[in-house]
């Protein structure tokens, strides 16, 4: 990572018109030295930071809070009302995948002029050709105007010219959102290749576990300014306390719909069985707080070649729907694990100090940098603790008590 910023914003604001009405925005065009209209919508205001080369930037926040603006800026495809930006690099933006394309044109003919437009030179287009024609896989639909595509393959071919242009800024948006399973992971490992090749990558997602572990540092934007930049540890953090403060009355979602995962088209494994176990390996529905417990699943490949390492997960519900506990093997910085036709995987849980209440697991099998979902059970295992009343609420917290005499 060079210390050379490439994106550098000052002060950056983008303020839209809002009118009540269409005769207010003809007295406007008419009328318009005399008084306003139209009332003043800041999406931006004030946004001052730098993003240095390499880095792999998180951009989270509300929906509304100025997100696309900011990124729309960065591509250059909106212009701010005031401040200035400096993007020093080649953008490919994953946003609104297909936005440039022609409907008139074919694949191979949008291919041509989107490329064109990323910055590639055509000797450098025909070069990418063939690849990104592979990588989009839509068969004879290539020759074809766009226009009789389906959205997936509009999607697919888009997403494979953004990839394809070699960007030195990488604009990533929910980067699981295109495709069926096969092609999502064929996404992924081409952002693990983009990235690891030092390319400067802004990740927009809505799942602090992605950005915690995708990004050095995050930008949490809220109500049209910086509300703080950092680590992204903290910054997420930050923002997950604001969402909870913000929802206290609300009930939290609850884990997905009873029973395990079923098999997806394009799936390379699977769920076999879940078991909750006490410490002698018997398989138990109730427990008593601070009991030792372990869960076990077990999986196999659905084909014959898979990854050759995974990362796994637990989340722990209870039966009102409140998120316990969530881990990941690779929050715990535990190198990804071998990969097996047939696995097994088991979680200790030494002295559970949960208290009385009916609980309920979810685990899953990700690829190895922890992006890719290949299978997950959800809604498992149910089970009851019961306790001894030594204290109310979710867990019994270790403490100790201490009384004293002040003078």
């Amino acid at each position: 990572m060079s210390s050379k910023p490439v994106i550098t914003a000052r002060d950056l604001s983008k303020a839209y018109t809002m009118y009540a009405s269409p005769q207010d925005r003809l007295k406007q065009m008419v009328f318009g030295s005399r008084r306003k209209y139209y009332e003043e919508f800041w999406a931006l205001r004030g946004a001052s930071l730098e993003i240095n080369r390499g880095e792999t930037v998180g951009i989270i926040g509300r929906n509304g809070c100025g997100k696309s603006t900011l990124l729309q800026m960065i591509c250059g495809t909106l212009n701010p009302t005031s401040g200035t930006i400096h993007v020093d690099g080649r953008v490919a933006a994953l946003l609104e995948l297909g936005a440039g394309f022609n409907p008139e044109f074919t694949g191979i003919e949008n291919i041509r002029l989107n490329a064109m437009i990323l910055g590639l030179s055509p000797e450098e287009i025909e070069e990418r050709l063939e690849r990104i024609i592979a990588f989009a896989d839509i068969g004879a639909f290539i020759n074809q105007p766009v226009k009789t595509f389906s959205s997936g393959m509009y999607a697919r071919l888009a997403f494979a010219v953004a990839v394809h242009v070699d960007p030195e800024i990488l604009i990533v948006d929910e980067i699981l959102a295109v495709g069926d399973a096969a092609f999502q992971r064929k996404c992924v490992e081409k952002f693990y290749e983009i990235r690891a090749a030092g390319t400067t990558v802004l990740f927009v997602s809505h799942d602090a576990y992605q950005v915690k572990n995708l990004c050095d540092r995050a930008i949490y934007l809220k109500n049209g300014q910086i509300e703080a930049i950092g680590p992204a540890d903290s910054i997420v953090d930050q923002y997950t306390f604001d969402l909870e403060n913000a929802a206290k009355t609300k009930i939290p979602a609850g884990p997905d719909q009873k029973g395990s995962s079923v098999s997806e088209p394009d799936k390379l494994f699977a769920i076999d069985t879940i078991s909750l176990e006490d410490h002698a390996g018997n398989q138990v529905n109730e427990v008593k707080s601070g009991s030792d417990l372990r869960l076990r699943f077990s999986y196999h490949a659905l084909n014959k070649i898979f990854p050759d390492e995974l990362s796994f997960v637990f989340n722990l519900y209870r039966h009102d729907g409140l998120y316990v506990c969530g881990v990941t093997t690779l929050m715990e910085k535990l190198p990804p694990f071998k990969a097996y036709s047939r696995g097994e995987v088991l979680v200790s849980f030494p002295k559970l100090s949960l208290l009385a209440g009916q609980y309920t697991w979810r685990v899953a099998l990700n690829d190895a940098g922890g992006l890719y979902v290949h299978a997950q059970a959800s809604h498992v295992c149910e089970f009851k603790v019961i306790d001894d009343f030594q204290a109310v609420g979710l867990v019994n917290i270790p403490h100790a008590w201490e009384s004293r005499e002040l003078s």
